[in-house]
């Protein structure tokens, strides 16, 4: 098994044909098929299923895509690990960063980065919470900021803020001439949210039980942002987000953010780095001055309902990524 195999095998999975991936990579079709029937031939069972539409990967070639993805993504980290001793970082570091959050960080995360370490080439991928844990874990992201809710074990993670969650209504609900909604009252509300597994789904469930409520009533689910809020604009239900989230559509007034107390829902987002992933020179400074990048952000904001941590940053991999002042602690009524 060869690395290329692997390159080659992840692109056809990646394009979902042949004839495409073979275009991609510049190599004849025919070569192409000769190197999958070889890792086919190596691993003893089929990896994928050929139709008129195209191909996927079976069960098997499924867990060989995933692995694939890591060896990978490992052996470019190597690549960048070496030629950090130069006195200009460089190599790709792939950071992954929450729906939520991406409005107000993502821009400010690719450009601080990009600014400090031309060398350094940054790629941001906008993904669920969940999805962007999985990916740290199996090595397919550098990086990822996450909600904490109890599923960051094997990660290295470094809290960068609290937010608190409001209760997302149309303008012409009841609810929206509120200032507040107490917790025990999102019991009897139609929610539309993510599925179970992803931040605001989890945490919201807990926050229920932990004060002995029943469980949201949850008549739509739906991983994606964007139609969550049209969800709520179409009067199906009401949902449950951050302000970053809404704050276009409070603006414009298409739809409004209800504060929740007693008890409020507080989440904390951190960034991520596996444990046994490798530790190079341009990953700690890229890592460095995203979270420098977040909390500069936070500090200028007018962001409602924010606390920014004041955890110390991360270990510095030289002295050019550690100018960074621990900064004040927001309190969340004045944001």
């Amino acid at each position: 098994m060869e690395l290329r195999q692997l390159r080659y095998f992840v692109r056809i999975v990646d394009m979902g044909s042949l004839s495409r991936a073979a275009g991609v990579l510049h190599i004849a079709q025919s070569a192409l098929s000769q190197q999958v029937a070889a890792l086919e031939a190596e691993f003893n069972c089929p990896l994928l299923d050929r139709g008129a539409r195209g191909v996927s990967p079976t069960a098997a070639g499924q867990e060989l895509y995933r692995h694939a993805q890591a060896i990978l993504k490992q052996a470019d980290d190597v690549k960048t690990a070496v030629a950090s001793g130069s006195s200009e970082p460089t190599g790709q570091v792939i950071i992954g960063v929450p729906l939520s959050l991406v409005p107000p960080l993502g821009m400010p995360i690719f450009d601080a980065v990009r600014a400090r370490y031309p060398g350094i080439r940054m790629l941001v991928h906008e993904e669920l919470s969940g999805t962007i844990l999985e990916w740290v874990k199996s090595g397919r992201l550098t990086l990822g900021i996450a909600f904490d809710d109890g599923n960051l074990e094997g990660l290295e993670t470094t809290p960068l803020l609290e937010e608190r969650l409001f209760l997302v209504v149309h303008p012409g609900s009841a609810l929206a001439r509120r200032k507040s909604v107490a917790l025990k009252e999102l019991a009897g509300i139609d929610l539309v949210l993510p599925g179970r597994g992803h931040g605001v789904r989890d945490r919201v469930e807990l926050a229920l039980a932990q004060a002995g409520l029943p469980a949201p009533r949850v008549i739509a689910e739906m991983n994606s942002l964007t139609m969550m809020k049209q969800a709520v604009q179409a009067k199906l239900g009401a949902t449950i987000l951050a302000w970053a989230s809404v704050e276009a559509e409070l603006v414009a007034r298409r739809l409004c953010a209800v504060e929740i107390v007693r008890p409020a829902i507080t989440r904390v987002a951190a960034m991520c780095h596996a444990a046994t992933a490798p530790k190079g020179r341009a990953i700690a400074l890229a890592r460095a001055t995203a979270v420098q990048a977040v909390r500069a952000t936070i500090e200028r904001a007018a962001w409602r309902g924010v606390r920014l941590l004041d955890a110390p940053p991360p270990p510095q991999a030289d002295a050019a990524a550690g100018h960074a002042n621990r900064p004040r602690q927001r309190r969340p009524e004045g944001r």
